[in-house]
């Protein structure tokens, strides 16, 4: 029987289909590529009962375990970049010669969506309260905002978007941190005047000789010498983790600024990379840091450790300032990326509530429904509640008024929390249309 072209191609494209499949069974399932989260293996009984979704468990499992996916997703990323000059995946903006940039820094490049007045002052007010509890505890506060790569090098940026001409989230806060004499490292201006690139081309973050300028800032802002940028610098192999999202299977690498030096520092304990949630080190260097941070604290922590005897870092968020009864340290660092600015208005940090002169109230007529948990404080629990149909003013505190004892709570944009002794009787003292209200509490 002769057989046709049109079949011969049938069988072909249906060989081509199976293949995923046939190195799915052969050589095992695809690992996952760059941050992905892929379904977990289905199970026939969940919780000892029979799982009735085994069937689609299974779909989206193979979905993301088929054979050469990671191979078929850069081939199609490959093609879109050449053919349509488009990114295959949504969270990677690809810029030109070679560039790129994480999509969400994408609201601050534009000025899509910029903070509230609210939410910007719930920032600050909460940063002010950190550096007041650390000064109180006999530790100098500095806060230090990594800048999107954008912000440093915009040239670059897919020509489609247009950058924003008024002041940025960012400069706003900025306003206010001088306002309340907030400690503030603004490292921009370093980075734009830099000698080389302070960015990697195809990562979120920058390379070392960017971490090394931030790392001279921020200790001359702690009142301390260093020149780590006018070190010698080489240039070392980086995989970027946005060509790694947009090109999972692509061993390419890219040259970026690295110190010359072997780190002059030790970690103390098993640390297994530096995205670990928390990291101690130990130096030759003098007094003790506790830093919070977050990715860009994965070259800045090395950086940073050789100055100091002792110093932790911590990625963990809302930060936890009852890390310093262990750290003891004489500076406390907060280190965020500028994307991620409003997480000051919504995460608000765990520390010992002030405690205040309680304003004059007038009776409100709402109650508010109040959470309790455990604290990393002996005696201290977790209050938090959110002001459902009222509106604070954009720069009103929060007092909570617990058996008698006016405390100052860390705001958000909604609401509240508070770290407290356990009590019975608890309001809130509220400002709203420049007066406060009173506002009774059910504690759940």
């Amino acid at each position: 029987m002769k057989i046709s072209f049109k079949q011969i191609f049938c069988i072909l494209l249906l060989l081509v289909c199976l293949l995923p499949l046939a190195v799915f069974v052969t050589a095992g399932p695809s690992a996952s590529g760059a941050n992905e989260r892929l379904a977990a293996k289905p199970r026939l009984t969940t919780g000892g009962r029979l799982n009735f979704d085994v069937l689609s468990d299974t779909a989206d499992y193979f979905a993301g375990h088929f054979g050469l996916r990671q191979a078929l997703i850069t081939a199609n990323a490959a093609a879109d970049a050449a053919i349509f000059r488009e990114s295959a995946t949504p969270e990677v903006l690809l810029g030109t010669d070679g560039w790129l940039y994480y999509a969400d820094t994408l609201a601050d490049y534009t000025g899509a969506a910029p903070m509230t007045a609210r939410q910007l002052w719930c920032a600050a007010q909460n940063l002010a309260l950190m550096q007041e509890y650390a000064q109180t505890q006999g530790a100098a506060f500095l806060f230090v905002c990594a800048p999107n790569k954008n912000t440093v090098y915009p040239a670059q940026m897919p020509a489609r978007y247009t950058r924003a001409e008024g002041p940025s989230d960012l400069d706003r806060l900025e306003t206010l941190l001088d306002a309340q004499d907030i400690a503030f490292c603004d490292v921009r201006q370093t980075l734009l005047d830099a000698q080389g690139l302070t960015y990697y081309r195809t990562d979120s973050h920058w390379n070392g000789y960017g971490s090394a300028l931030a790392c001279d800032a921020i200790l001359a802002a702690l009142g301390r010498e260093s020149s780590l940028a006018g070190e010698p610098f080489t240039l070392q192999p980086h995989t970027g983790d946005l060509y790694q999202m947009l090109y999972p299977a692509s061993g390419k690498q890219e040259q970026g600024l690295s110190l010359a030096r072997a780190r002059e520092f030790q970690y103390v304990g098993t640390v297994r990379g530096a995205d670990d949630q928390l990291i101690r080190t130990q130096s030759d260097g003098s007094g003790a840091l506790l830093a919070f941070r977050d990715s860009f604290g994965n070259a800045l922590h090395a950086d940073l450790a050789e100055a100091f005897q002792t110093a932790v870092f911590s990625r963990a968020m809302p930060y936890d300032l009852s890390l310093m009864q262990d750290a003891r340290p004489n500076a406390v660092l907060v280190e965020l990326v500028e994307r991620n600015l409003r997480w000051l208005a919504s995460r608000p940090p765990l520390l010992p509530a002030p405690e205040r002169e309680a304003p004059e109230a007038q009776p409100g007529n709402q109650t508010v429904s109040v959470r309790q948990s455990a604290s990393s404080y002996d005696g201290l629990l977790v209050y938090t509640g959110t002001f459902d149909g009222l509106t604070p003013d954009k720069d009103s505190p929060v007092y909570a008024v617990l058996d008698g004892v006016c405390y100052e709570a860390c705001p958000t944009a909604e609401g509240f929390q508070l770290l407290a002794p356990a009590g019975s009787e608890l309001s809130l003292l509220v400002r709203t249309s420049g007066a406060f209200q009173r506002l009774q509490t059910a504690l759940a």
